[in-house]
């Protein structure tokens, strides 16, 4: 890892920015901001579309403070929900000092969508550094020709070939990262590794168990709202909603003799224990709120109010 030096009196310099994180669902941008991090701090899954929103981490040293913002993935919006989702990644290019745009190798032609053209003109202003992610899954022939589409599409750009969950290359990528990076003062204490409340990071952990339980649409028509969280010794107390839209998805994501709940319950328990360094109550209940993702009184109870 190379840190920024003052050619003029070689003193390290300190740097200071935000670095948004971009790219089609499931191209592997919250497993490299984590990987950064050392920390779980977007949740993970292999659905596409699991993040919804910002999510900012910050990554503190001597000599330098990266705000990362994992955004959710590039899309076509089909419903209110995914509007928002768009304003949210809409705010991170504005605000961003670096644009680090994810590209799966593995899929590549699908980079070659209405979503990620539109980016490549709109980001032109802006230092962008591409990540060419999950080169441990494709051959080298492969990655020569998906690395020649890139610059051409992104002629700006520098390109790197990493794997964000093996950590093949992000050494390299967070060197060009904070080569960029301008010069400037923490803004955030040390011991600050994101700016969302831990209510959020709860919520995130529950939905992320009803991911990996559930499947079909489930997952994606629904959302978690946390109802009462108390600190409380020995345990935390925490009582949440599921919402759905359909009257019919609620049976199902209760099981049979209450089965799937309970599955989901203790997935989601261990993690917030885990997340919280403690021992957690957790109650979950179901519950029918018709068409919430197109409503925007039930998208700012989840969080999700436009910006």
């Amino acid at each position: 890892m190379t840190l920024p030096v003052d050619k003029q009196t070689d003193k390290l310099k300190h740097k200071c920015g935000f670095v948004a994180i971009v790219g089609l669902p499931n191209a592997g941008k919250s497993t490299l901001m984590n990987r950064y991090l050392d920390e779980k701090v977007s949740i993970v899954t292999p659905k596409p579309q699991t993040t919804r929103s910002n999510v900012t981490s910050i990554l503190s040293s001597e000599h330098y403070q990266i705000i990362f913002i994992d955004t959710p993935g590039l899309l076509r919006p089909r419903y209110r929900m995914q509007e928002v989702m768009a304003s949210f990644i809409q705010n991170a290019l504005n605000e961003s000092d670096i644009i680090l745009l994810m590209i799966d190798a593995e899929r590549f032609r699908s980079q070659h969508n209405p979503s990620v053209m539109k980016l490549s003109k709109e980001i032109k202003s802006k230092r962008v550094i591409v990540a060419l992610n999950k080169i441990d899954i494709i051959k080298k022939v492969k990655l020569l020709e998906i690395t020649q589409k890139t610059t051409e599409l992104f002629p700006e750009a520098e390109i790197f070939p990493i794997s964000a969950l093996e950590g093949n290359g992000t050494d390299e990528l967070f060197d060009a990262v904070l080569k960029y990076l301008p010069e400037g003062n923490k803004l955030y204490p040390d011991d600050i590794i994101s700016t969302q409340p831990e209510r959020f990071f709860v919520s995130e952990i529950i939905r992320e168990a009803i991911f990996l339980t559930m499947s079909e649409e489930i997952p994606y028509s629904s959302a978690v709202i946390i109802d009462d969280y108390k600190e409380k010794t020995p345990k935390y107390v925490i009582y949440a909603s599921i919402l759905v839209e359909k009257k019919s998805q609620k049976p199902i994501i209760i099981g049979k003799n209450g089965m799937k709940i309970k599955e989901i319950g203790t997935k989601a328990r261990l993690g917030i224990e885990e997340f919280l360094g403690c021992g957690v109550y957790l109650d979950l209940h179901v519950k029918v709120r018709k068409d919430w993702r197109n409503k925007d009184v039930y998208l700012s109870e989840i969080g999700l109010g436009r910006m």
